[in-house]
């Protein structure tokens, strides 16, 4: 027997919109919120012509990748975007996105910077099923209860019911624990709805989950990034998977996203065995330890010697 946990409001529910304040009230109501235009048509449609490009290399070189989670081998998936092509990076250090990261995840210890959980894309493909509801911080134990995971879903296709939109379920970021996935509780969802350019900002413990595809002929492709705070663990360790000689040509502010910075808790421990072209694109210390000193001790004398 399936029990139906039905949606806890269905009116007034979080639209697109060009206000990031109204982004920001509705992901920490609802847990989402969708950004409309942070992309230009055109840069939309440039940056799916270059992931078009990349699915198409990935698969003529056999590296088509299923995931686990899907119900089906339909959907296509890239992993770590960023060194594919500057047009990635350029979302990595979006200001738009940086800014939603900083109002979810708060401010970090000594001011580091946060850190890019991870880049992705998924393209549901016609037929494709729709994936199971989760959160994505179901792999933490214990339970992380917190805004911890700053998620992010750029829309470089429009998003609509039948090319499979996200699905959530509102204000399921608050329900303090995760899902059931034993087959033995139905989550009511909506889908999460907006044009090519958006940006959907999310909770990491929002439920929710790609849609089924049932057009006949419609792709929908999404580039998954998310955030983290410095102490929390991401999902790739980018400088042991990024080539170097791209890193090299990208921003400081993109490889200390990517966790090339070696300082944390403002403390620096350089990589003395990293190979020289990883070594070489390292972030060490940037304050020094009278200024560290007086925001975590206040008051607090500074030696003279």
């Amino acid at each position: 027997m399936t029990t139906t946990i039905a949606l806890p409001q269905t009116e007034g529910l979080p639209e697109a919109t060009t206000d990031l304040a109204r982004v920001k009230a509705d992901l920490d109501e609802f847990g989402y919120g969708i950004a409309q235009g942070v992309l230009s048509p055109e840069e939309a449609t440039r940056i799916r012509g270059v992931l078009t490009e990349e699915l198409e290399k990935d698969a003529a070189a056999g590296l088509r990748k299923e995931s686990y989670t899907d119900r089906d081998a339909k959907n296509q998936r890239l992993s770590i975007l960023v060194d594919r092509h500057r047009c990635f990076q350029d979302l990595v250090e979006h200001p738009v996105a940086l800014e939603l990261a900083a109002h979810h995840l708060g401010p970090t210890y000594l001011g580091e910077s946060y850190l890019l959980h991870a880049f992705t894309a998924n393209v549901t493909k016609p037929g494709s099923a729709a994936m199971g509801i989760h959160s994505d911080i179901d792999f933490t134990r214990p339970y992380l209860d917190l805004p911890c995971f700053a998620r992010f879903m750029w829309f470089v296709d429009d998003f609509d019911e039948e090319v499979g939109a996200t699905r959530v379920v509102p204000r399921s970021h608050l329900f303090g624990r995760g899902p059931t996935k034993d087959g033995s509780v139905a989550y009511e969802s909506v889908p999460a709805l907006g044009p090519a350019g958006s940006l959907m900002v999310f909770d990491g413990r929002l439920y929710h989950g790609t849609g089924a595809n049932t057009s006949a002929d419609r792709e929908r492709a999404g580039l998954i990034a998310g955030y983290v705070q410095p102490w929390m663990r991401p999902m790739s360790f980018f400088p042991m998977i990024l080539d170097p000689a791209v890193m090299a040509e990208a921003s400081e502010r993109v490889r200390t996203l990517c966790g090339y910075g070696t300082v944390h808790m403002g403390l620096d421990q350089p990589w003395k065995t990293a190979r020289e072209d990883v070594a070489a694109l390292a972030i060490g210390t940037t304050r020094t330890i009278a200024d560290m000193r007086a925001e975590v001790r206040p008051g607090s004398s500074t030696p003279t010697s």
